[in-house]
């Protein structure tokens, strides 16, 4: 358990230096890039850590004396790519969930710079996104992380670029996909042309990514009676950063086509609610709420500005959404139902090729 308070404390020592510093320093940012890489390692080079840890090492032994071919259809093409990549030159796991590692890291690094104190918007995704969906959701992880990198260089001038990124996010885990519409939206009253063009893109690449799946997805994500345990906490993290930035959404900086993004990520998040309460399965609210949980990271970590009559972040919230930080952390690693499976952690380093 002590790594993952290490890596806290990192990020958390790191916010409230950043937050005594009037300038960016040519320091900090060297800090900040080596942070993420310590990151990055710790979460590629993990072993046996995570409820999908079995799963993961099946996937890759299935792929290893098999062609290429095989590898893109028995997973995400872009996993299974990492994996047969991996298999050919028996570079072992820590291969595939060090370059998953590296797509995820990429892009929320990338989406917590662009906030007012990137070590604190990195600290809020520490607790959960980090150590839980990071180290436990491979595909999913890479997926997320390339979607914050759209979201990062969000623009309306960007919008073929933004399809690309969907795309490929979609390759590592075919639900990205369903992210496309959200950052689609704002363009329809401003540029009615470009969202035209931009709904035909996502409808050719759901009928490529989702089109034969569809109804495995309904059965698994709607019309199951699998149930995820926690679901309800986790969507109500995304609810109190929906509730946060409906309530100071004219202060926290964000201006035109991004406000409009998060705002309908936080609308989305209060939709999640009624979801959850009304289909029979959890389980496929609680994956697809894994998507908006960017939305905690932005939010939380402009609070500290937003709230401020100076400009300069206020201590005061600041400590408090490290202590809200904090508690999330204790709690999941204490109390959750399958907390055990990533305590303690382990690494590949003292394993050898794995």
């Amino acid at each position: 358990m002590t790594p993952y308070w290490v890596l806290f404390v990192i990020w958390a020592a790191g916010a409230i230096q950043f937050s005594r510093q009037r300038v960016d320093s040519g320091m900090e940012g060297i800090l900040y890039v080596v942070a993420t890489v310590l990151t990055t390692l710790m979460i590629g080079l993990r072993l046996g850590v995570g409820g999908d840890w079995g799963s993961y090492i099946g996937i890759y032994q299935e792929i290893m004396f098999q062609p290429l071919g095989f590898a893109l259809g028995r997973t995400d093409p872009g996993y299974g790519f990492l994996n047969w990549a991996a298999t050919r030159g028996d570079l072992g796991i820590w291969f595939v969930n060090t370059g998953s590692a590296i797509l995820f890291m990429a892009g929320l690094a990338r989406l917590a710079r662009r906030q007012p104190n990137p070590w604190l918007a990195m600290l809020v995704a520490v607790p959960y996104l980090i150590i839980v969906v990071g180290m436990g959701y491979t595909r999913q992880a890479a997926a997320i992380g390339i979607i914050c990198w759209a979201l990062a260089d969000a623009s309306s001038d960007r919008v073929v670029r933004t399809v690309v990124l969907i795309g490929l996010a979609a390759l590592f885990h075919k639900t990205a996909i369903l992210f496309l519409p959200i950052l689609l939206a704002p363009l329809a009253s401003r540029r009615p042309l470009l969202a035209a063009a931009g709904a035909v893109a996502f409808a050719l690449m759901f009928n490529v990514f989702l089109g034969g799946e569809s109804d495995r997805l309904v059965t698994n994500y709607v019309t199951s009676t699998y149930d995820s345990s926690g679901a309800g906490v986790r969507v109500a993290m995304n609810v109190l950063a929906a509730g946060l930035l409906f309530a100071f959404r004219e202060r926290l900086g964000m201006t035109g086509y991004r406000k409009n993004i998060w705002t309908i990520c936080a609308a989305l998040a209060v939709i999640s609610v009624g979801a959850l309460l009304t289909l029979s399965a959890s389980s496929g609210v609680d994956r697809l709420s894994l998507f908006l949980i960017p939305l905690q990271i932005v939010v939380l970590s402009r609070l500290p500005s937003a709230l401020s009559r100076t400009g300069r972040q206020l201590p005061s919230v600041l400590i408090g959404v490290v202590a809200y930080s904090l508690t999330v952390q204790f709690v999941w690693l204490h109390f959750a139902d399958n907390a055990n499976a990533w305590i303690p952690y382990s690494t590949t380093l003292y394993a050898g090729n794995y």
